[in-house]
């Protein structure tokens, strides 16, 4: 189903994200009990703020790393070090472009935002920090295409875990040996961020020895052919902040700081199993990148199907043990919130990924071949629709949670129709397969969860839950479940097969 490097691509890529994902719940109850949820609530917003600055720099750097990778596997070095010199120069004036409007932003910052008076100027400083903190990545960001053009994502792995282990050093320093402050999280994303671009220039000059970054390859027809193409990606870039960018600022405008918080604090599961599947499906963009500049039409649909299959195997584990521990999770990670509401808040959140989680590589076939133009709007079309939506049941409806509800559902049910009908259709025509080619691995996925979520349900009825060992034990009996379960039913008569021969030879 892999080849030898997607496979150590695909472990290395797992290992990042799980360290990732053991630091984020870590840190998250260590820092909400330091500084309490509302002023939490915050640091998701100034992420949400760098997000829609991002709308105008995903347009070069999206697919900056697609015309990269395909000039390089057509042994084009001039294009190559046309392209990698013109990306590099163009975020360079974009940076310097931006720093005027993100000053005028800080300056203001207490008027547009519901700041509690007390940590204005905390806040103020998180939000400096990690403005500042978005310029070097623009500048930088060219530098991390190598991994991807060399398909060497092991390489990013370890970039990541050791630029996360900067930033929870960082932060568990500050806390413990100075008065816990907002801005100390800042500063530890800072760290880690130059670590992560120090080492992004290493691999750059391991990788690609020949990019030289010199003013006379650089060319405005570069610039214009990259952007033609990645503007479509600013469009979804703009989408996602009207569809989930805009919940935190939203809730703090029409509901209050607090209830901000505890959508902040609902979000982080979510995110984390979304963010955990959109890195195990990039895992495939190189190759599918590489195949597209071969020519090699059946590659990609072999490495799509294969993706397909690899994370519907995968994707029904967390969301089943949030589904029947969320409760328990949320009472032992951060005790003094209401436990039950933030499992209804992240089930609401996750019940577009029920569908969606097993097709996430499909996304990377939209880059690999330039057909972002009608994803791109479509997306827009939906966000735009999530928006109007919520923006027009909010004012007749006085209880806060009953507005947190709607804020997470609304988005939710444009997730699972957008899943069920543009996505495979339109991802199955791109590939010219039959366009219900998807259709059965969707619904295998949505029986899979069902079935091990009902299971783990029984096992929680029968275990008491009041400890992290007792949950993770249950976790534990859930994963069981859901790779026996999914071996029935997400993998072919073939897969298993294979996977019995395997086991076999390697008994030898």
């Amino acid at each position: 189903m892999l080849n030898k490097q997607t496979a150590i691509n695909l472990i290395a890529q797992m290992i990042s994200s799980f360290v990732n994902l053991g630091i984020g719940f870590l840190l998250t109850p260590f820092i909400v009990n330091n500084i309490g949820v509302e002023s939490y609530g915050f640091v998701g917003l100034a992420n949400n703020f760098i997000s829609y600055a991002q709308i105008l720099t995903v347009a070069l750097n999206s697919m900056a790393g697609r015309f990269i990778t395909i000039s390089l596997y057509q042994n084009n070095s001039e294009d190559t070090n046309k392209y990698f010199t013109s990306v590099f120069y163009a975020n360079v004036v974009m940076s310097v472009g931006l720093t005027v409007p993100l000053v005028f932003i800080l300056i203001f910052l207490d008027h547009f935002l519901d700041i509690p008076e007390m940590i204005v100027i905390d806040v103020t400083i998180l939000f400096g920090i990690f403005f500042a903190n978005f310029l070097i990545n623009i500048i930088s960001s060219v530098f991390g295409i190598s991994t991807f053009a060399k398909n060497r994502l092991d390489l990013a792995s370890w970039r990541n875990i050791s630029s996360d282990l900067v930033r929870v050093i960082t932060l568990v320093t500050t806390f413990s040996l100075f008065i816990p402050k907002l801005s100390y999280i800042g500063v530890a994303t800072l760290l880690s961020t130059l670590v992560a671009v120090t080492l992004n220039i290493i691999f750059t000059k391991k990788l690609l020895p020949n990019i030289k970054i010199n003013r006379r390859y650089f060319e405005l027809m570069k610039i214009k052919e990259i952007l033609s193409s990645g503007i479509w990606n600013s469009i979804t870039q703009l989408s996602q902040v009207l569809s989930k960018g805009l919940n935190l600022l939203i809730s703090n405008i029409y509901i209050g700081a607090t209830s901000m918080g505890v959508l902040s604090v609902a979000q982080t599961v979510p995110q984390v199993i979304l963010s955990l599947f959109a890195v195990l499906s990039n895992v495939f963009a190189p190759q599918l990148t590489i195949s597209y500049a071969k020519q090699d039409k059946e590659g990609m649909q072999n490495q799509l199907l294969s993706s397909i299959k690899i994370l519907g195997i995968f994707s029904s584990i967390p969301m089943a043990i949030l589904f029947a521990y969320g409760e328990d999770f949320y009472s032992l990670w951060v005790p003094n919130q209401d436990a039950g509401l933030l499992q209804i808040l992240s089930i609401i959140i996750c019940a577009g990924f029920t569908f969606a989680l097993p097709l996430e590589g499909i996304w990377n076939i939209f880059t690999a071949v330039n057909k972002v133009k009608q994803t791109s709007l479509f997306l827009l079309s939906n966000s735009v629709l999530n928006i109007i939506v919520v923006l027009l049941v909010l004012p007749f409806v006085h209880d806060s949670m009953t507005k947190l509800l709607i804020i997470v559902g609304v988005e939710a049910a444009i997730s699972i129709i957008r899943s069920l009908t543009f996505l495979p259709i339109y991802g199955a025509q791109c590939i010219n397969i039959k366009l219900t080619a998807f259709y059965p691995a969707i619904f295998k996925h949505a029986l899979s969860l069902i079935i091990v979520t009902l299971l783990s349900v029984l096992v929680r009825n029968y275990l008491t839950i009041d400890s992290w060992f007792t949950l993770i034990l249950a976790a534990f009996a859930t994963v069981i479940i859901a790779v026996i379960i999914n071996v029935i039913t997400v993998l072919d008569k073939n897969d298993r097969e294979n996977i019995v021969a395997l086991v076999k030879k390697r008994g030898r």
